[in-house]
C-alpha cells in the first residue's frame, strides 16, 4: 500500500537524521502509536506520553495519566493515533528555531499521511505550534474548535502534565473540563462510525 510505504520512508528518514537523536536515550525515534487509520489524532509535547508504538506507558508518568483519561471515557487506542511534535526525548522549548521548522515539516507530513478529521492538541505549547499563534492561552481556547488545513478540525485540551500538578477535580476545574472535553471527543468518534 502506497501510504504504508510513505510512512516507512518517513520513519526511516527520522531514524537516520541526527537532528532527531539528541541524546543517548534516543536510540529509536518514535513517530507515535495507535491506529493510523483513525479519524482522531492526539498531538502532545512530552516524551513520557508513550514508550513505544503500542502506547506502553511508565507508571506515574503523564502517559499513565493520559491513559487513565482516555480509558475513563471508554476511548480505546484502536480509535486514535497519538504522536508528539518532537520525536525524541526533548520538548519544543529545548529546540532551536531551525529544529522547530524541521519538526513542523515532519508533523505536516505525518498529518497528511494520517489524514484525520480531528486533531486534539494536548496543551498550550502544542496548540500554539499547530495553530501558528504564540499568543494563544489554553484556558481561553480549550473547548473551542479551530479550522486547520484540509478541512481538519483542531480541538485544544489541557496538557496531562498540567493536570497532574492540579489536584482540583470540582466542577469547572481544568481536570473536570478535560474530562468533559474527552467525552465530547468520544461522542464525535461514535458519530463518525455511526
Amino acid at each position: 500500500m502506497k501510504i504504508n510505504n510513505l510512512w516507512e520512508e518517513l520513519n526511516f528518514e527520522i531514524n537516520t537524521c541526527k537532528v532527531f537523536k539528541k541524546s543517548e536515550k534516543d536510540s529509536k525515534v518514535l513517530l507515535g502509536g495507535g491506529n493510523r487509520n483513525s479519524n482522531l489524532l492526539f498531538i502532545g509535547d512530552d516524551p513520557s506520553l508513550f514508550e513505544d508504538e503500542n502506547l506502553r506507558v511508565a507508571p506515574n508518568s503523564s502517559g499513565a495519566f493520559f491513559k487513565n483519561l482516555y480509558e475513563l471515557v471508554d476511548l480505546p487506542p484502536e480509535e486514535f493515533y497519538l504522536t508528539n511534535i518532537v520525536k525524541c526525548s526533548l520538548r519544543l522549548k529545548d529546540l532551536s528555531q531551525e529544529e522547530k521548522k524541521i519538526y513542523a515539516d515532519v508533523l505536516d507530513m505525518q498529518i497528511a499521511l494520517l489524514n484525520p478529521k480531528v486533531i486534539v492538541t494536548l496543551g498550550q505549547e502544542v496548540s500554539r505550534f499547530l495553530l501558528r499563534d504564540n499568543t494563544l492561552k489554553i484556558s481561553e481556547i480549550r473547548g473551542k474548535t479551530y479550522d486547520w488545513d484540509g478541512g481538519i478540525k483542531v480541538n485544544p485540551i489541557y496538557d496531562p502534565n498540567f493536570l497532574i500538578r492540579n489536584s482540583d477535580k470540582k466542577k469547572g476545574s481544568p481536570k473536570w473540563l478535560t474530562w468533559k472535553d474527552m467525552e465530547e471527543i468520544k461522542k464525535f468518534m461514535e458519530n463518525t462510525h455511526g
